[in-house]
């Protein structure tokens, strides 16, 4: 893989972990910007949103944790970028849940609003290809899988965390092993600063919004590895190169099976 030629502290990037709680601050924003980084937890409206996020921006990517789908698709819809990873190695490691029934529904309403909350900050791109909004620089993450697929399968063989902790122990797997500066040294960001601060933190939904800067910074790069369909979206994921030969294989086996 080539370095790329982007320089990441050049560009302002946005990164969203989407929460939709009425009254907790559920939503983590992360933002870098000419060398300039922070992230928030905040709520779901979007005037404290837009108080975590510098004024007068344009992002050259936009970020998202939550699922993603075209204007007036259906409610019902069944995503093949889900499907690809609840099968086989990713069931019990990093899958996703399905944002066609129950909570999944709402996951997805409040994607749809925080895109169309953030549509204006987007620059126009046709660089950005198979981004939901076309045009724009909106795209999908998918923090968890982007983190297990990088861990080797030694680390699964760990005391397991719960469900509702799953994240947090991949992100501390994640800063452990390593893994997260691989993804800065594959990216040639050299702000040492912001990947100081991924490491030592602790909030979950900041850490979920790092995550989605990271999933930003990959896809202006041009080296993330985006998978899904026209029909359901895309995952936008960390380059494969850097993906442990465990999660390559499952990826292929999934997508044999649904073929």
């Amino acid at each position: 893989m080539n370095k790329p030629a982007v320089d990441l502290d050049q560009i302002a990037l946005l990164g969203i972990d989407v929460g939709f709680s009425k009254s907790r601050p559920t939503t983590g924003i992360a933002w870098s910007k000419c060398g300039q980084f922070k992230a928030a937890r905040t709520h779901s409206d979007w005037d404290r949103r837009s108080l975590h996020i510098p004024p007068s921006t344009a992002f050259s990517v936009i970020a998202i944790d939550g699922p993603l789908v075209r204007i007036g698709a259906d409610d019902s819809l069944d995503r093949l970028c889900e499907r690809l990873f609840i099968r086989g190695a990713f069931q019990t490691r990093c899958k996703p849940g399905l944002s066609n029934h129950g909570y999944g529904k709402d996951l997805r309403r409040a994607a749809a609003q925080t895109a169309e909350q953030v549509l204006h900050l987007a620059l126009p791109s046709d660089a950005i290809e198979k981004a939901i909004r076309p045009g724009t620089s909106v795209i999908e993450a998918f923090p968890n899988a982007f983190l297990g697929v990088l861990l080797p399968e030694s680390r699964f063989a760990m005391p397991a965390a719960g469900k509702r902790k799953k994240f947090d122990w991949l992100y501390d797997h994640a800063v452990d092993s390593g893994v997260l500066s691989d993804v800065f040294k594959a990216l040639n960001w050299r702000n040492q600063e912001l990947l100081a601060a991924m490491r030592a933190e602790t909030d979950h939904e900041k850490r979920a919004a790092w995550i989605c800067l990271l999933t930003a910074a990959c896809a202006v790069t041009g080296i993330s590895e985006v998978v899904g369909d026209e029909i359901g979206g895309w995952f936008w994921m960390p380059p494969s190169v850097l993906w442990a030969p465990w999660a390559r294989e499952a990826l292929e086996k999934s997508r044999l099976a649904l073929a």
